[in-house]
């Protein structure tokens, strides 16, 4: 084997051995985990939103790149991790309206606490937190 190549191999196993990983977004969150079998259902190994969920709390499901609300579904199109900070950007859209590109910060507060961030509000905030199956 060339030694370009084998320098290549080495560069590349030190630069993939060393990456971050990113954080995983997969789950149920809502704002109220003590009412998690209330709002979010599990049905042929799919999670989805109960009936009268609303009355509970608030959440969202994230199953890859699609997050999907009561009222909404969204295709996450980029995704950006800095300093603690999830930065999403999604294209959105309700069973009757397009909503375009809508774009979602977050504070990674642990492995199954975020929240909510707004960067023209900065003192505000609404955390979410995930369920359990």
């Amino acid at each position: 084997m060339p030694k370009t190549a084998v320098r290549l191999l080495i560069f590349m196993s030190v630069l993939l051995g060393s990456s971050a990983h990113a954080f995983d977004l997969n789950g149920a969150w809502t704002t109220n985990p003590d009412s998690c079998a209330k709002i979010f259902e599990t049905k042929n190994g799919k999670i989805s939103f109960a009936h009268d969920s609303d009355f509970f709390g608030s959440g969202f499901i994230i199953d890859g790149n699609q997050m999907r609300g009561p009222a909404k579904t969204c295709r996450i199109i980029n995704r950006k991790e800095e300093g603690g900070t999830l930065h999403l950007i999604a294209s959105c859209t309700t069973d009757i309206a397009v909503l375009g590109t809508q774009e979602v910060s977050a504070k990674i507060d642990g492995d199954d606490k975020i929240t909510r961030i707004y960067p023209e509000f900065p003192d505000m905030g609404i955390s979410f937190y995930r369920c359990k199956p």
